[in-house]
């Protein structure tokens, strides 16, 4: 098995792969990257049995074959490299593999690639066609609030419903909901509810270039293509919460206020808040909002007051500054608002002028107040 290649073109390829490859696995081949080289294709498989990723790449080949190459060892060497000629030499009966540059010689041992698991291309029932940057918004504004509790698999993903010319994403970690609607240009074809895993979406999201990517889902996997790349997850196999029935429906107590301006206030303010609930306070009362902290334990406070437009009866809640924080920071508003109803129901925040392509509502769970 022989090839060459450009180094700073196989390192692109291999970075979108190196998160996929198992280090703590049962099995030691999952370490590896499957390198399958017919003619000047060659074409690289990772997987860590439920999230795979296959690239293709141009290569000048002459010897076709297939093995399985250590990958940490293979990714930390051409990222080392210069933009240079790279050759693969490999015997795939002792799965010595040989790498030549102008300037060096590598040799590795791989494994026989009938080590490695095959990944079945699946073949999907239901598809949909996204432009990446469509993707990648949904993706940046949902997956961060997904949770990481193993014992609640389906919040550990987004639940993503195709609605003729709209979808739905919804991610929550039940401290905090993000409900997304984005519009499409033309309706999709695809009609199931799915819940794809986070990992998986962050995969995508480093992944995909631009251009439009294919989404197609069976019963068990999602699978997303773009040009010489494919992505395939299985699915979360589990019943999604009734997000809808925790989003409240009363809050009329309204705050507008700079989004910028309530971010700075609540960094600054929250350094001086208890490190084991991070909690902030914010008191609105006519045409003001005051942000303060206090940490108990070592004696520190910090208060500050923040410019809003609020006409509503005063009203002190507590929240945890970095669930705050987070979805602030997801928001791309100048302005946004907050609206409540009492210091222990929940918050929507939300742009006060929403995006023409998306129509987004962020929840947040209050926290009791310290006395």
């Amino acid at each position: 098995m022989k090839f060459t290649s450009n180094s700073s073109d196989l390192q692109r390829t291999l970075s979108k792969m190196g998160s996929v490859v198992s280090t703590k696995s049962p099995m030691p081949v999952l370490e590896n990257i499957l390198f399958d080289l017919r003619s000047n294709t060659l074409t690289m498989t990772a997987t860590d049995l439920e999230l795979s990723i296959i690239a293709t790449l141009d290569v000048t080949g002459s010897e076709d074959g297939t093995v399985a190459l250590p990958a940490k060892r293979l990714l930390d060497t051409i990222k080392e490299l210069r933009d240079t000629s790279t050759t693969f030499l490999i015997d795939t009966t002792t799965n010595k593999i040989k790498i030549t540059t102008d300037n060096g010689e590598y040799v590795l041992t791989g494994e026989s690639a009938k080590e490695f698991p095959q990944v079945q291309q699946i073949k999907t029932t239901e598809d949909m066609l996204l432009e990446s940057s469509s993707l990648k918004r949904i993706i940046h504004r949902t997956v961060f609030a997904v949770s990481v509790d193993e014992l609640r698999p389906a919040m550990m993903g987004v639940l993503l419903q195709p609605r003729g010319k709209e979808i739905t994403a919804v991610s929550t970690d039940g401290h905090r909901l993000v409900k997304l609607g984005f519009k499409l240009a033309k309706a999709t074809l695809m009609k199931r509810d799915v819940v794809i895993p986070a990992k998986a979406l962050n995969l995508v999201n480093r992944s995909i270039e631009s251009g439009d990517v294919v989404l197609g889902v069976n019963e068990t996997h999602i699978k997303f293509v773009q040009n010489k790349l494919t992505i395939i997850s299985r699915l979360i196999d589990e019943a999604y919460p009734n997000y809808e029935s925790v989003i409240p429906r009363e809050n009329d107590k309204v705050m507008t206020v700079e989004r910028d301006a309530m971010v700075s206030s609540i960094r600054r303010v929250a350094l001086y808040s208890s490190a084991t609930t991070h909690q902030v306070r914010l008191t609105l009362t006519k045409g003001k909002l005051a942000v303060s902290a206090q940490d108990i334990d070592f004696g520190g406070e910090a208060k500050e007051g923040v410019p809003c437009e609020y006409t509503n009866d005063d009203i002190e809640i507590g929240f945890n500054a970095n669930y705050v924080l987070d979805i602030l920071s997801h928001l791309d508003s100048e302005k946004i608002s907050l609206r409540l109803s009492s210091p222990t129901k929940a918050g929507i925040i939300s742009p006060v002028v929403p995006n023409d392509s998306d129509d987004i509502v962020m929840l947040v769970m209050p926290v009791r107040l310290n006395s």
